[in-house]
This record gives structure tokens, C-alpha cells and sequence, in this order.
């Protein structure tokens, strides 16, 4: 018998268990939705600068999002809309809610009257400059299009606004997400850093899972408008959002998430006091807090609350503490 025979069945035999193996952790992997939102829609154009239109553009970006999740393995798409309709803002999270989606992607386009270009990442909460704010107005101001907003919108108010448990829950993740879709639209579509922000966003704020918005550039600056609105640009930006996803979703599936953000170190805790005294991290004294911990220091004991990836979530976590009663409560910069 020649020598290549049992090569051939060698490698015939390897091939086959290679592919069992790949088939069997492609269906071993746990389903993962998606919810894809084009921003804008129907009668609401969204902006509109240098004759490009918004509503078009990030409904064609949301499809091409769609398209390549589409092909892999135990991902599941859904959309806020698509084709040219409208959908009212407040109605957006809870679709995404009643599916039980895994994520949630608002694709929009920013303006400004100057030359500002860039692509930045928002996650829901506190206005922590006046340009955040500004952003969540501009993408807020629909509302006042959609018939009886006044009590749609009632527990609504960007400038104050609060996040509930489930949110507070979900913001690490959320900022995790927001900043792997950062990381790629600098990498991959070749986007100017405009980084990951907090801002009061209607269409967030009733979602109860990671959620972000992705500003994927200016339409008033010439040059970016015209990359956003050709098919190659699109490609780039959507071919971003797919990588993020992607290495989140594989992330949760290895049970790796954490609650620090990539490449950093840094956390915020939350100091509550200082005592001589040693108290049981479960004592009623903490008002149900958690996690506490202490660090001794020159014979006193401080205890501290939380940790946070950001500053904007540790300011929630102290916001917190203060509402349990610790008005004294200051935020602490740690790095590991």
C-alpha cells in the first residue's frame, strides 16, 4: 500500500473532527441579539447639511450593521425601523425591551455651524459639559413633533435626568460597548477621537440593556459628510460597529466582562467616612450599600463604596451614597 494513503486518511479523518469542532462551538454559542436604531425616520429628516440627509444615512448604515451580523453564528437582528418611517422616540427602547435584546445601537449623524468633524460614542446619563448637552438636544428636539409629547414625556427631563437600578446596572457594560465601537471607528473607518461621553438621551433612556449612541460624524463638515453618505464610507463606519459588537458579544459568551474599560486601570470609588472603629462591611450602619470595603491608613479606617470605569459613573455611585444618607460622600480616584 503506498505511504500517502494513510496520509490522505489522516488527514481526511483531522479535517472532519475540525469541522464537527468548529460546527458544535458555532451551535454551542448562546443566541445574542442585536437592536439596531437608525436615527430620524419618516417626517423627521433628522440633519440636514451640504444636501445630505441623515434619516438615509443611517438607516443605509444600520443595514449593512445588519447584514454582516446576520452571518454569524446565534446572532439575532432586529430594528427600530427599516425603511422611511417614522417611530417615535419614547417607543424605541421598549422594543427592544420586549425582545430581550442583548444590545442596543442608536446610529446617528451629528452638525455644528463650525468645522467640527469626528466620530463620538454617547452613553446615557448626566450632562457632564454644555457640548454633551447640546448633542442631546439637537437629537432630543423631535419630540416636539410627536402628537401628545407632553405626557409621553412627562418623567422626562434631560437635565436632570436619573438612571434606575437596572440602569445603573447596566452602565459599565454600556461604557464597555461604547468604548469598543470608539476604538473601531478610529481603527476601522479612520474617524477623528471624539471619545465616549454621557448625555440625556430620550431614545436610552427606557432601554434596559448596554445601550449607546454612536454620533458616526458631521454632515456640516464637507468632507465628512460626503464619506458618510457614499457606499464606501458606510461599509467603513458599519464594518466598525460589527467589530465592537462582536468582541463584546464574545467577551460576555467567555464570561471575561469586567467592569473596567479597555486599557485602563483607573477606577472611582466612593469614600463614606472615616471611623477608628472596625465595622462589618454588612453592618445596618451602610444602609444596604454594596460592595464595601476599608483601607487602614494612620490608625483610621476608611470605608468606601462601589467602583466605577468612569467618572461620570462614579459620580452616580456618590449621587447614590448621598441619597442613602452619606452627605458627606466624595469620589475617589484609584489606580490599580
Amino acid at each position: 500500500m503506498s505511504k500517502t494513503v494513510p496520509k490522505l486518511r489522516f488527514f481526511l479523518l483531522f479535517s472532519l473532527l475540525l469541522l464537527s469542532w468548529v460546527s458544535a462551538s458555532a451551535q454551542s454559542r448562546p443566541s445574542f441579539t442585536v437592536f439596531l436604531d437608525p436615527g430620524h425616520g419618516g417626517k423627521d429628516p433628522g440633519n440636514m447639511h451640504n444636501g445630505y440627509v441623515e434619516k438615509k444615512i443611517t438607516l443605509a448604515i444600520a443595514l449593512k450593521v445588519g447584514e454582516l451580523l446576520a452571518k454569524e453564528p446565534g446572532i439575532k437582528v432586529h430594528y427600530s425601523r427599516k425603511d422611511d418611517r417614522s417611530v417615535d422616540l419614547y417607543a424605541r427602547g421598549p422594543m427592544a425591551n420586549r425582545i430581550n435584546a442583548d444590545v442596543f445601537v442608536s446610529i446617528h449623524c451629528d452638525a455644528h455651524e463650525s468645522s467640527a468633524h469626528g466620530a463620538g460614542t454617547f452613553v446615557l446619563g448626566l450632562h457632564r459639559a454644555d457640548k454633551n448637552l447640546a448633542v442631546a438636544q439637537r437629537e432630543n428636539a423631535v419630540i416636539y413633533n410627536e402628537e401628545n409629547y407632553q405626557s409621553k414625556y412627562a418623567k422626562f427631563n434631560s437635565d436632570l435626568i436619573a438612571l434606575n437600578a437596572i440602569q445603573e446596572e447596566n452602565l459599565d457594560q454600556s461604557i464597555r460597548l461604547a468604548a469598543y465601537v470608539q476604538r473601531e471607528m478610529v481603527a476601522t473607518a479612520k474617524r477623528r477621537d471624539r471619545q465616549v461621553k454621557q448625555a440625556g438621551f430620550v431614545v436610552l433612556y427606557e432601554t434596559i440593556m448596554p445601550s449607546v449612541l454612536v454620533e458616526t460624524g458631521f454632515l456640516s463638515n464637507a468632507n465628512e459628510g460626503a464619506f458618510l453618505n457614499s457606499a464606501k464610507g458606510q461599509d467603513l463606519v458599519a464594518k466598525s460597529m460589527v467589530n465592537a459588537i462582536l468582541t463584546y458579544r464574545d467577551e460576555i459568551a467567555l464570561n471575561t466582562i469586567s467592569t473596567a474599560v479597555p486599557s485602563t486601570n483607573t477606577v472611582y470609588s466612593v469614600q463614606l467616612f472615616a471611623s477608628e472603629k472596625s465595622i462589618p462591611v454588612g453592618d445596618p450602619i451602610f444602609r444596604g450599600l454594596n460592595p464595601i470595603w476599608y483601607e487602614e491608613k494612620d490608625g483610621l479606617k476608611r470605608y468606601f463604596y462601589g467602583e466605577a470605569v468612569s467618572e461620570e459613573s462614579g459620580a452616580l455611585l456618590r449621587k447614590k451614597a448621598i441619597e442613602k444618607g452619606f452627605s458627606d460622600a466624595f469620589v475617589v480616584k484609584k489606580t490599580h
